[in-house]
C-alpha cells in the first residue's frame, strides 16, 4: 500500500522554537525518528512531511486545543501565538519587568528606582502584565501585588499552556525534595 499526499505543501513559520515543535511531535505522536538529534529546520521539514501524510491526528485539548489535522496546519503556518512580541519590545518589557523587581526588592520605595508616585509604578505592572509567559513579568507582577501603597491589584491571565508547564516543573520540583519527619528527643551536642 502506497502513502497517498493528499495535502498542499505548507511551512511551519519561523516563531514556533525546537523546543514548541518537539512538544508537537511528543503530544500529536508524529512517526519522527531521532527527533532528539534535529535542529529546528529539520524538524520543520519532518513535521511538515510527516502531516501532509497523515489521514487525521488525535484531538487534543489540553495544551494546543487542536482538533484536525487542518487545525494543525494552520497552527503551524500562522505566528506563534506565545511570541508575539519583537526583540527590541521583549528587551523593553524586561526592563520595566526588572526595574519593578528592583523597586519591590528595596523595600517599595519610588524615588531610588526613578518613579514618581505609585500611579507610575501601577501603570508599568498593567503594561507588563500582558505578557505573562515571560518569568520575569510573572515575578515582578508577584511582588508589585505585595505592595502595600497600592490599592488595586494587579490581575494577569496566565495562558493555559505557561499554566500546564509552571505546574509540571512544580510537581517535579515537590517530587525531587524528600522529606522524612521524625518525632522524639533529640541531643545536639556541638565540639
Amino acid at each position: 500500500m502506497e502513502l497517498q499526499d493528499n495535502t498542499k505543501m505548507f511551512e511551519v513559520h519561523m516563531s514556533h522554537s525546537r523546543k514548541e515543535l518537539l512538544d508537537i511531535i511528543r503530544i500529536f505522536k508524529l512517526p519522527i525518528t531521532n527527533k532528539n538529534d534535529k535542529n529546528k529546520k529539520a524538524l520543520q521539514s519532518a513535521i511538515v512531511e510527516c502531516v501532509r501524510f497523515l489521514d487525521n491526528i488525535e484531538p487534543e485539548d489540553e495544551y494546543f486545543f487542536i482538533n484536525s489535522k487542518e487545525e494543525l496546519i494552520e497552527y503551524l503556518q500562522k505566528q506563534n501565538p506565545a511570541k508575539t512580541l519583537t526583540i527590541k519590545e521583549k528587551t523593553e518589557v524586561m526592563m520595566v519587568a526588572k526595574k519593578l523587581i528592583a523597586y519591590s526588592r528595596y523595600g517599595y520605595f519610588l524615588l531610588p528606582q526613578g518613579y514618581m508616585d505609585a500611579v507610575d509604578v501601577y501603570k508599568d505592572a498593567v503594561y507588563i502584565a500582558k505578557f505573562p509567559e515571560i518569568p520575569s513579568v510573572r515575578k515582578a507582577v508577584e511582588l508589585i501585588n505585595k505592595d502595600p501603597k497600592l490599592r488595586d491589584k494587579v490581575e494577569m491571565v496566565i495562558p493555559r499552556r505557561v499554566k500546564k508547564q509552571l505546574d509540571k516543573r512544580k510537581a517535579v520540583k515537590q517530587s525531587a525534595i524528600p522529606l522524612y519527619v521524625k518525632r522524639g528527643e533529640f541531643i545536639l551536642s556541638f565540639d
